[in-house]
C-alpha cells in the first residue's frame, strides 16, 4: 500500500471509512482493535464493527467486519470484555470466550424486530459474542439489553468488572451526561447513578465515547478513578476533543475531586477524539493502553487519503502523575514503537549555534531530545520541507506556552475553513523539558515531558519524508540528547 498518505505505523482499514475504536481487548495472546466501519467507501454510511488483530500494537491484520447492520440497526461504539468465568451462560462450560457490548442505532421509520415503525431514532444497548474472536453472533438477533431510555443520544457502552463491589459496571453516554448500570450475570443492567451534569465541557452536540478506569499515582501506592468524555464540538481549539475527569467511584457512584468547572484535556492537538482503552490485558503487565481515533468531525469526511479514512493514533500508555496544578493524566508511546524503530542514520546538521536540521530518508521518524530555553527565548519547531507546521515554545509567567500553526488547502470550502489553525496552551512545567515528536505519513504526534503534555495533529505535507528545522530566535540552541529513530519503508 504505497498511497502518498498511508501511515506506515500507524493503524488504518484497508479500505474504506473508520472512526471510532471499539472493543478493545487482549485475548488469545493477540489484541483485538474494533472501529466504527464503513467498507463501501470512504465517508460516513452504516457503520459496522470492523477488526483488527496485533500482537505487537504496530503491526496489525485486518479481518472479516465482527458486526454488521441489519434489521436490529447499525452498529455503534463499545466495548469488549473477556468472559473468563462464562457469566453470560453463553459458552462451553469452562470456556472463555468474548463478549461485545454495542449500541444498536434505528433510523427514524425503520421497522422494529415486532413489524412496528417509530418517528425518532432510536439507541440501544446490544450484546454480541464470540468463543474464538473471529466469529461473532448478537445475541437474541440483536434485541436490546437495555431499551432506549427517551434520549435520543444514548449510545458507547463501556464494561468492565469492578472488583471491589463484586459486580460489572456499564458506563453509558445519554446526552450531556454519564449513566452508570450493575449487573452480575452481564445479561440484566440496573441504572445506579448519573454524572455530569454543570461538570467539564458541554456543547450542542452530545457527550460520546466513554471510559472508566483505574491509574496509579506515579511513584506512590495511591490509586484514582480516571472517566473520559468526548465531546464532538467545542473543545479547547476547535471542533471535536477528549476531556477527563479525575475522582473516586465505588462501584456505585463517581465523585469529580475538582471543581465542577475544571476542564482536563486528554490531549491538547486537533486530532484526538473517542479514546478507548484495553481491558484484560494480563495482571503482570499492569498498563493502560488506548487507542484513538486521530481526526475531528470538522473535516473528517474530506481528508486527502484515497482508498481509505481514517487512522488511530499510536497506541500509548497512560499514567498519573502530580503537576503544579493538580493531579493530571499523561500518556507516552507503549515500548513496542521502541522496538519496531531502529537508530536512523539521518543528517543532524547544526546550521549556526542557533539552529539545526533534520532529514530522514523515510517517512516514518521519531525524533526526541532535551531542551533548555532561557527566559527571552523561542524555541521553533518548523516540520516538513514546507514547513506545513510548526510548534513554537516560549516560557512565560504560569509556565510553558506552546504555539501549534498548521497550513493546508485542499479545494473544498469546510476543510479548507477548518483545518488550518494557530492557536496557543500554557503548559504548567518549565523552561527545561524533554521532547518527543512522531512523524509518519498523514500526522505528527507530539509530547512534551515524556508524555505529561501531547498534542496529535493530522498533517499533510506535499513531501512525506520526514524533515525538520529546529531554531531559537536568540542566544544558543541547547538541545541535548538528541536522538533520532525511523523506519525503512516509502519515503
Amino acid at each position: 500500500m504505497t498511497e502518498k498518505y498511508r501511515p506506515q505505523i500507524h493503524m488504518t482499514p484497508d479500505s474504506g471509512w473508520m472512526n471510532d475504536p471499539n472493543g478493545l481487548v487482549f485475548f488469545n495472546g493477540e489484541y483485538h482493535q474494533f472501529y466504527q466501519y464503513y467498507p463501501n467507501d470512504t465517508v460516513w454510511g452504516p457503520m459496522h464493527w470492523g477488526h483488527k488483530v496485533s500482537r505487537d500494537l504496530v503491526h496489525w491484520r485486518e479481518l472479516e467486519p465482527a458486526l454488521y447492520p441489519d434489521e436490529s440497526g447499525m452498529c455503534f461504539s463499545g466495548s469488549a470484555i473477556v468472559d473468563w468465568n462464562n457469566t453470560s451462560g453463553l459458552f462451553e462450560s469452562g470456556q472463555p470466550g468474548l463478549l461485545a457490548f454495542y449500541t444498536s442505532f434505528l433510523q427514524p421509520n425503520q421497522k422494529l424486530m415486532d413489524g412496528s415503525t417509530f418517528e425518532n431514532p432510536i439507541q440501544q444497548q446490544s450484546l454480541a459474542y464470540s468463543a474464538n474472536g473471529i466469529d461473532w453472533h448478537k445475541y437474541r438477533d440483536g434485541a436490546p439489553i437495555i431499551p432506549a431510555r427517551g434520549n435520543p443520544d444514548f449510545r458507547d457502552p463501556k464494561v468492565f468488572w469492578h472488583e471491589a463491589s463484586k459486580a460489572y459496571v456499564m458506563v453509558v453516554s445519554c446526552g450531556q451526561h454519564i449513566e452508570f448500570f450493575r449487573s452480575t450475570n452481564l445479561l440484566d443492567w440496573q441504572l445506579i447513578s448519573e454524572f455530569g451534569y454543570r461538570h467539564g465541557a458541554h456543547s450542542k452536540g452530545p457527550w460520546e465515547c466513554p471510559d472508566l478506569f483505574e491509574l496509579s499515582l506515579s511513584g506512590t501506592e495511591k490509586s484514582y478513578w480516571v472517566l473520559v468524555v468526548g465531546i464532538g464540538e467545542g473543545a479547547h481549539c476547535g471542533g471535536a476533543g477528549t476531556q477527563y475527569f479525575i475522582g473516586d467511584f465505588d462501584g456505585e457512584t463517581f465523585t469529580n475531586l475538582n471543581h465542577p468547572e475544571k476542564v482536563l484535556w486528554l490531549d491538547f492537538g486537533r486530532d484526538y477524539y473517542a479514546t478507548q482503552s484495553f481491558s484484560d490485558i494480563p495482571a503482570e503487565d499492569g498498563r493502560r493502553i488506548v487507542s484513538t481515533w486521530m481526526s475531528n468531525h470538522q473535516y473528517s469526511l474530506e481528508l486527502p487519503t484515497e482508498s481509505f479514512r481514517s487512522s488511530m493514533t499510536m497506541p500509548r500508555e497512560l499514567f498519573l502523575f502530580e503537576s503544579a496544578e493538580g493531579l493530571r493524566v499523561g500518556q507516552r508511546f507503549t515500548k513496542e514503537l521502541a522496538s519496531a524503530l531502529s537508530t536512523d542514520a539521518s543528517d543532524l546538521t547544526p546550521e549556526n549555534e542557533q539552529a539545526i536540521s533534520l532529514y530522514s530518508q523515510y517517512s516514518v521518524m521519531h525524533l526526541g531530545c532535551d531542551i533548555e530555553l532561557d527566559e527571552e527565548q523561542v524555541l521553533h519547531l518548523g516540520l516538513y520541507q514546507d514547513n506545513a507546521a510548526f510548534f513554537e515554545f516560549q516560557p512565560v509567567e504560569g509556565g510553558l506556552e506552546v504555539r501549534t500553526v498548521r497550513r493546508g488547502e485542499f479545494g473544498t470550502e469546510r476543510i479548507d475553513e477548518h483545518f488550518p489553525h494557530d492557536y496557543r496552551v500554557v503548559l504548567p512545567t518549565h523552561s527545561s523539558f524533554s521532547l518527543e515528536v512522531l512523524f509518519d505519513k498523514g500526522s505528527i504526534e507530539l509530547l512534551i515531558n515524556n508524555g505529561e503534555y501531547s498534542f496529535t495533529n493530522l498533517l499533510y505535507p506535499n513531501n512525506t519524508q520526514a524533515s525538520a528545522v529546529m531554531s531559537v530566535d536568540s542566544g544558543t540552541l541547547r538541545a541535548r540528547n538528541l536522538i533520532t529513530k525511523s523506519r525503512a519503508g516509502e519515503a
